[in-house]
Parts: structure tokens; C-alpha cells; sequence
């Protein structure tokens, strides 16, 4: 190797390292002004009646503004990673204003996780070091994207219980053959309630269709009908993250219609957030949904350990949407942390992933288009 390509080497690890510690600390930055905006927004006790209707419906009108006076340049997490294996990058100016259309859906409640805004993040910052470097352009926009990830890991990490699992769950114990039937089939049921996700999206989506531009009606839209679901259903509100927990420690008693229902409400509160103007990614909003499913499918059948049952469901739903094994697989096992649910994960995640691989959120002839 010449001294030229040496120093180019050696230049390449400094500016990465750096890209990936200033994104992972971007994103940090990010998420804490986000949990410090939506405590500001959302007290304990609603001062007024239809709080919360009144609330989304504000929120949703200023996204719609945001949309209205910058553009939309925000796609769903599908749609963004498609583009990016497609360029090889994102549009740095086009982060302050996206960024801005994700904060207000977040903090105004909307149906949906902060996952966009760290590929948006990190991804924009590395593009933007590649643009100045004048190469490498595609690799240290994934080293910005990992950093922003590791940055969402880290913070999620300060979130966590004394054992370390973001959901804890009873431990499974021995692990029965017969185990990994019931994650097969209840990987197979997780999918479909997927395709129930993905049909939702495509609904709402047609319904939405004549309003193209329209960002400000769509907004009000779009905040009416999450403050509607979320004053029937709380729970339905915000990413989901913190919300399964609650889940987890009432689940049982409220019983299995309750959580079927609640289930019902995260999959029609998020798909409609994203078909309208909110911004913001489905993996939490999955991880609760199919989770909530997991936990029914536990009280409505006791023979099955819920450390079975809501991870296999959780995984089915997730592969559904995502079509990305190698990506879900680890995020469902490592939220639970413990090694044996990782081989139910996987079983579960196969099943699902063959069962509805031809059913597409996006089908490839419409990758990488807007959102709208």
C-alpha cells in the first residue's frame, strides 16, 4: 500500500469515528429533547375535556404546516432505505426541516417511534462528510447511520430495568420441543395480523389520495382520527416503547377482548398517523402491537409461557412489515435479553417471514417514491 492510500486510510477511521460519536450523540440529543417536549405538551391530569383530541388535532396541523412551508422530505423507513441502497445517500438539506416534521409528530403524540429520525440523522450527517471529503460518500453514510443507532441503543439503555431487558419477561425455564411449535404458529399469526397492518396502511393510504398536498387537511385529519382512537385507547398514543410495559403489568388482568381490542386500535392509530402527515418509524408501534397480541395470546391460552408467546408474536408481525430477518431477529431478542427466547425469535421470525414474503408494504415498483 503506497503512503498516499496510508494516509487516506488512516484519515478515512479518524473522520469515521468521529461520525459515528457525533451522531450517536446527536441522536441522544435528539430523543432527550423529544421525551422533555412531549412531558411538557402531555401532563398526568388533562386540564381540559377532549384533551387529547384537542392535542393531536394541533399537532397534526402543525406537522401539516411544517409540510406545507418546507416540503415533504420525509419518507417512511422502508421507502428511506430503499432510496438509500438505490443513491448511496441523503440530502443533508433536507434535515432541519425533516427533523423538525418528526419532532412535532412525535411530541404531539403520533403513533409511531423515533427510528426515522436516526437513519434521517445519521445517514444526512455522513453524507454530509463524504460531500466534504469528496468520496467514500455511501460508506460514511452508514457509519453515520450505525452511530445514530448505537446513540438510540445508548439511550434506550439508560431506560432499562435493573435486570437489563427493556421488557422483562417471567423466564421461560426448560425449552420443550413443543415450544417451537407454538412459536412456528404463533410466528404465522403474528404475520397475518402484519398483513392486517399492511392492508390498513394501504387503505388509508387510497383514502388520502385525493388530498395529495393538501398537507393542512390531511393534518387536521390525521390528528382527529389519532386523538379519537387515543381517547378510546391511551395507550395507542406515543411510539409504543414505553407504553408495552404498562402492557406487560396489566395485560392479564384486563383480559384478552381488552387487549385484542388495543391491538386492533395501535395497528389502525399508527397506519392512519402514517398515511396522513405524521412522521416517524413502525418498529415500536410493531413491537407493541404484535407484543399486545403476544400477551393475549398468553391469557387466552395459559399452557403457553408468555417468554413463548409474546416474542414469537411480536417476531411474525415485525418480519411481516419489515421483510428484514437479519435486522428483527436480534431487535426482538435483545429487548427481552435472554438467550432463550433468541431460538423462539428466530422460529417464529422464519414462519413469518415465508409465510407473507410476497405481501409488501411497498411493492418494488413504488420503492423508493415520497411518502406524499
Amino acid at each position: 500500500m503506497t503512503p498516499h492510500r496510508d494516509g487516506s486510510s488512516v484519515r478515512f477511521v479518524i473522520v469515521a469515528v468521529l461520525l459515528a460519536l457525533a451522531a450517536a450523540g446527536a441522536m441522544v440529543v435528539f430523543l432527550e429533547v423529544q421525551y422533555t417536549g412531549e412531558a411538557l405538551f402531555w401532563p398526568k391530569t388533562p386540564p381540559v375535556p377532549f384533551f387529547t383530541l384537542i392535542l393531536t388535532t394541533v399537532g397534526g396541523l402543525a406537522v401539516g404546516l411544517c409540510l406545507h412551508v418546507f416540503g415533504d422530505h420525509v419518507q417512511l423507513l422502508q421507502q428511506a432505505l430503499t432510496e438509500f441502497r438505490k443513491t448511496g445517500r441523503f440530502e443533508p438539506r433536507h434535515l432541519p426541516a425533516g427533523l423538525l416534521a418528526i419532532y412535532l409528530s412525535l411530541v404531539f403524540g403520533a403513533s409511531l417511534g423515533p427510528e426515522v429520525a436516526a437513519i434521517d440523522l445519521g445517514g444526512s450527517m455522513g453524507t454530509l462528510a463524504g460531500d466534504r471529503l469528496k468520496h467514500e460518500v455511501r460508506r460514511l453514510a452508514t457509519v453515520g447511520i450505525v452511530g445514530s443507532l448505537i446513540g438510540f441503543g445508548v439511550y434506550l439503555g439508560l431506560t432499562r430495568t435493573t435486570g437489563g431487558a427493556l421488557y422483562p419477561l417471567p423466564p421461560m425455564g426448560e425449552i420443550l420441543p413443543l415450544y417451537l411449535l407454538y412459536a412456528a404458529v404463533l410466528g404465522l399469526v403474528g404475520a397475518g395480523a402484519g398483513v392486517l397492518f399492511i392492508a390498513a396502511f394501504h387503505l388509508f393510504s387510497r383514502m388520502m389520495e385525493p388530498l395529495a398536498g393538501q398537507y393542512l387537511v390531511r393534518g387536521a385529519a390525521g390528528g382527529i382520527g389519532l386523538g379519537i382512537a387515543a381517547t378510546a385507547f391511551p395507550l395507542v398514543l406515543f411510539s409504543g416503547q414505553n407504553e408495552f410495559v404498562t402492557v406487560l403489568e396489566t395485560g392479564v388482568a384486563a383480559g384478552a377482548v381488552a387487549l385484542l381490542l388495543l391491538a386492533a386500535a395501535k395497528i389502525l392509530a399508527s397506519t392512519w398517523c402514517m398515511a396522513t402527515v405524521f412522521k416517524g418509524g413502525p418498529v415500536f408501534p410493531l413491537i407493541f402491537a404484535g407484543g399486545t397480541l403476544g400477551v393475549a395470546v398468553s391469557v387466552l391460552f395459559p399452557f403457553i409461557p408468555p417468554a413463548v408467546a409474546v416474542p414469537a408474536v411480536m417476531a411474525g408481525m415485525i418480519i411481516c412489515v419489515l421483510k428484514m430477518p437479519a435486522v428483527v431477529i436480534p431487535i426482538v431478542a435483545l429487548v427481552f435479553l435472554q438467550w432463550e427466547i433468541l431460538i423462539v425469535v428466530t422460529v417464529a421470525a422464519v414462519a413469518g417471514y415465508y409465510a407473507t414474503r410476497s405481501v409488501m408494504m411497498f411493492p418494488p415498483e413504488s420503492e423508493g417514491e415520497g411518502a406524499g
